[in-house]
């Protein structure tokens, strides 16, 4: 069945999965199942200017969550985004006055958060120590833009650009009985080498032959009730021009609540075949594939942003990426920076969230098949760098970006399994409760490399999870313009 031109309702979800929502919790006194409401998913596919502009396919409901995956196309060349952008419920909150007069009752605080992963690119180097890492940073200029140089102390010959047209096959969907699916690959051929600096001159036909992702992509929803979010008494006090300023947080019992929990995966199956190693490339001839990945969230403007602002910062759910290394967790905000020398994962999992909500995951399985035999995949992450905007109607949009890379034995013909994966609560409600309102805000045009970045910007964000938080913002430096800092309002 081909789905690029229409919109086709989406499949359900098992009530364990309910579980993968940290923030979604289930009271020990409910006894009734949940309730699969499969027909409220919808699918859209087309043409977009998000993320650089190309081609898409979105799982969506409403405007509180759309999954997907955007690349780029023979009229407008990009990389390929795998894309969530959704509503976090962060808790209900009861708003008083220092005197004790309730402001605001029952409202639910919401955010929209962007979480979408890249591929960068593709290249070649000689695994010289045999770690199975390439110690290398990227080079950035004085406006905070990564450029094209490569610094390491290993040989690297050449890469590819995953900026290009993709070829997308037909769209299949089957359904089973706890989900829908669709399936469909993506190609690129013959993309030609960019020489880097250990380059010897041509090799084999001089292009990657063929790069081609299989996805297998996933949705499922059902309807909770009787669950629980957090719920905090905020206290507000009033100042000149009758404003109202954020004050105090105090964190009550949970509330009950219903909602919709979304389950989303995409999982691909990536082969690379056809690669030229360089002549010289004798000593463990290595393939890295770099990606970069970004978290932020849309802070309105207008009356919501002194308790949005707060609340964000009171519950630490800004959102931060956490992996492992051999020395333990490793967390990535927009203060980590650039690493002097990339640190290895040692387990191949990079998970996106705040102190309560989870975001999304980027993960990957340790082996790959190479030329028919298994080897061991490497991974690595290299910075966290600030991205910060404002929005043309005050709202402001604040996160940061992870880079990071996987690296493979070389071959002639290279399969491996990643997933992103990304879930949601939506359409929250309890007795007389209604949502904050906001804005949904989309990373806009040529949404490239990850680098970048405005630098901002709030004090506050420098907490690491556990810290307590401060209670003030400020604006700090100017945003600079990015690729990655091109937004727009989609409401």
């Amino acid at each position: 069945m081909n789905m690029r031109t229409g919109s086709k309702a989406v499949g359900s979800l098992a009530a364990v999965l309910l579980m993968l929502l940290g923030i979604f919790a289930i009271p020990s006194s409910v006894s009734a199942l949940p309730v699969t409401i499969n027909d409220q998913l919808t699918t859209e596919s087309g043409t977009t200017t998000d993320f650089g502009g190309g081609d898409y396919f979105y799982v969506k409901f409403g405007t509180d969550a759309s999954f997907g995956v955007v690349w780029g196309t023979e009229e407008s060349a990009n990389n390929i985004y795998f894309v969530a952008v959704k509503a976090r419920y962060l808790g209900v909150a009861q708003v008083y006055d220092d005197e004790g007069n309730k402001v605001l009752d029952n409202r639910t605080v919401k955010i929209y958060t962007v979480y979408a992963v890249k591929l960068e690119d593709v290249l070649e180097f000689s695994d010289i120590n045999g770690n199975g890492v390439l110690p290398y940073k990227r080079v950035y200029d004085t406006e905070f833009n990564f450029t094209g140089d490569y610094v390491s102390s290993e040989p690297i010959y050449k890469k590819v650009d995953l900026k290009t047209a993709w070829t997308q096959s037909q769209v299949n969907y089957e359904e089973t009985d706890d989900e829908k699916l669709w399936s469909f690959d993506l190609t690129a051929s013959d993309l030609p080498y960019m020489p880097m600096d250990s380059y010897t001159g041509e090799t084999g036909d001089n292009v990657l032959n063929n790069l081609t992702l299989s996805f297998h992509l996933s949705a499922n929803m059902i309807q909770m009730d009787n669950a629980s979010l957090p719920q905090w008494r905020i206290t507000v006090q009033k100042s000149l021009g009758n404003m109202w300023w954020f004050y105090d947080a105090e964190k009550m019992d949970d509330i009950q609540v219903s909602g919709k929990v979304i389950s989303y995966n995409a999982k691909w199956d990536q082969r690379i075949e056809g690669w030229d190693y360089d002549v010289e490339n004798t000593v463990n001839a290595t393939l890295l594939m770099e990606f970069s990945a970004l978290a932020g969230n849309y802070i309105p403007a207008g009356a919501a942003t002194w308790m949005t602002m707060n609340m964000v910062r009171t519950m630490n759910e800004y959102g931060y990426a956490y992996c492992r290394d051999v020395s333990g967790d490793v967390n990535l905000t927009e203060t980590t920076g650039f690493y002097p020398t990339p640190r290895p994962l040692a387990s191949p999992l990079m998970k996106f969230g705040g102190e309560k909500t989870r975001i999304g995951a980027l993960e990957w399985v340790s082996n790959v098949t190479v030329d028919g035999e298994q080897g061991q995949v490497h991974s690595q992450v290299m910075a966290g760098i600030p991205v910060y905007a404002f929005a043309m109607n005050g709202a402001r949009f604040g996160g940061f970006a992870v880079l990071g890379a996987m690296t493979f034995p070389g071959g002639q013909l290279i399969d491996h399994d990643p997933t992103f994966s990304s879930e949601a609560l939506v359409d929250v409600s309890t007795d007389g409760a209604s949502a904050m309102p906001v804005g949904m805000l989309l990373i806009g045009a040529a949404a490239a490399v990850i680098i970048i970045i405005a630098i901002l910007a709030l004090v506050t964000m420098d907490k690491k999870p556990g810290q307590k938080m401060q209670q003030n913002y400020e604006r700090t430096k100017g945003s600079q313009p990015g690729e990655w800092a091109k937004y727009y309002d989609k409401k």
